[in-house]
């Protein structure tokens, strides 16, 4: 058996989001067939301790750190906070080092010199933090920017000195080779995501799933699940149901997810008259999720800008739904398999107006639901593609 260091963000369970499910999810998989298991992350909470062990996990934390946009230490205080708790705790050295996040592995490339270095792009960091400036001040677009050249040019140094390097996504390995060139591009192994097929269903009852979510069964229901940060377009969702409601369509969204933005996004609701119609959840737990796809009647993506893969869309397939997204970045990878018309024309509020009602007036090609999820099983079930990337790292 081997022993792995994965480096995240975050710990799922403290702050969900795309990468980290896939890194933990990860890990909880190695420990299961047998391996080593130490997963190095932020703790947003400021509440854990720098060590624990959850379920024959190693979990090694640190404080998220709190500077000054333009204080020296920003510089390396992710890589010297991990190497720190590498030299504390990780006595033995890992046999493969297993990066999702950039500073953090950055900092533990030359620590191991017998390791294997993986480094997995779940989005360009360039990219990553343009996109995240939408919509900000602009002393948040200065920053992001600043920050934007400083770290392109250490994810050029990872793809580099890395032993194998994978993306989620064709769209993500076309944008590193623009990047940083066709040799890095060329390197870079698309290994796709997954999700949990024993996790989400196709629901038999959905008028009695819906009246226990408290969901009225005589409208059509739409259902979508975002971060609420200004590239995943909720903006843009809002004013395209606006124009829904104004040409005379009766509809019920929820909104799944929070996010930095959330108070304006309920100011820009209400500003829209849209109060009736449109609910914002906030943060829908694990357990909860599987009840809110299966009885939705159809799923929206309305992402703005960058998305790299989309774990949302499987887990919409994978209960039955069928999903009108915007065709940015690699989305069309998997909806072009299933059903190109439900792509919208671009990323606007008009073009995904005009596909929500094509929808609602029945006009949209329809597919059976157990042939969407049994899609998503055959091509992106966790066992699969958890036991592919083990074989790659071992290999």
């Amino acid at each position: 058996m081997a022993r792995f260091l994965i480096l995240t963000l975050y710990d799922y369970a403290d702050k969900p989001g795309g990468a980290q499910k896939l890194a933990c999810e990860q890990a909880e998989y190695l420990v299961q067939n047998g391996h080593e298991v130490w997963l190095l992350a932020q703790d947003p909470t400021g509440e854990h301790p720098p060590y624990r062990v959850r379920d024959g996990l190693h979990i090694l934390l640190y404080p998220s750190p709190n500077l000054r946009l333009f204080d020296p230490k920003r510089r390396a205080i992710h890589q010297d906070s991990a190497r720190t708790l590498l030299r504390q705790y990780l006595i033995n050295p890992p046999d493969v080092v297993h990066g999702h996040t950039l500073l953090t592995y950055d900092g533990v490339l030359d620590m191991f010199p017998n390791a294997r270095y993986v480094y997995t792009v779940h989005s360009p960091v360039k990219l990553e933090l343009q996109a995240g400036a939408r919509g900000q001040s602009i002393a948040q677009q200065v920053k992001s920017w600043l920050a934007s050249q400083l770290t392109h040019g250490i994810e050029k140094r990872v793809l580099t000195k890395s032993h194998i390097v994978t993306s989620d996504s064709a769209y993500t390995k076309q944008e590193l080779s623009r990047l940083h060139g066709k040799a890095l591009g060329d390197k870079t192994q698309v290994v796709a995501g997954w999700f949990d097929e024993h996790h989400f269903f196709v629901a038999d009852n959905r008028d009695e799933l819906k009246k226990q979510l408290g969901i009225s069964p005589d409208k059509p229901f739409l259902f979508t699940l975002r971060r609420l940060e200004p590239r995943n377009g909720v903006d843009m969702l809002l004013y395209a149901l606006k124009l829904v409601q104004d040409a005379g369509y009766d509809f019920q969204m929820v909104i799944g997810g929070g996010g930095s933005q959330q108070a304006r996004l309920l100011a820009l609701r209400d500003s829209l008259r849209l109060t009736e119609q449109v609910r914002f959840l906030g943060r829908v737990s694990d357990d909860e999720l599987p009840m809110w796809y299966a009885a939705c009647d159809i799923f929206l993506l309305p992402t703005h800008t960058l998305e790299c893969f989309g774990i949302i869309t499987l887990e919409a397939f994978a209960s039955g739904k069928p999903v009108i997204a915007t065709p940015v970045g690699a989305i069309p990878e998997i909806i072009h398999l299933i059903e190109p018309s439900w792509l919208s024309d671009d990323n606007s509020p008009s073009s995904f107006a005009e596909k929500i009602m094509a929808y609602l007036r029945g006009e949209l090609p329809t597919h059976p639901p157990q042939t969407l999820r049994d899609f998503v099983v055959r091509h992106y079930n966790r066992a699969d593609r958890l036991s592919t990337f083990e074989r790659l790292l071992l290999a």
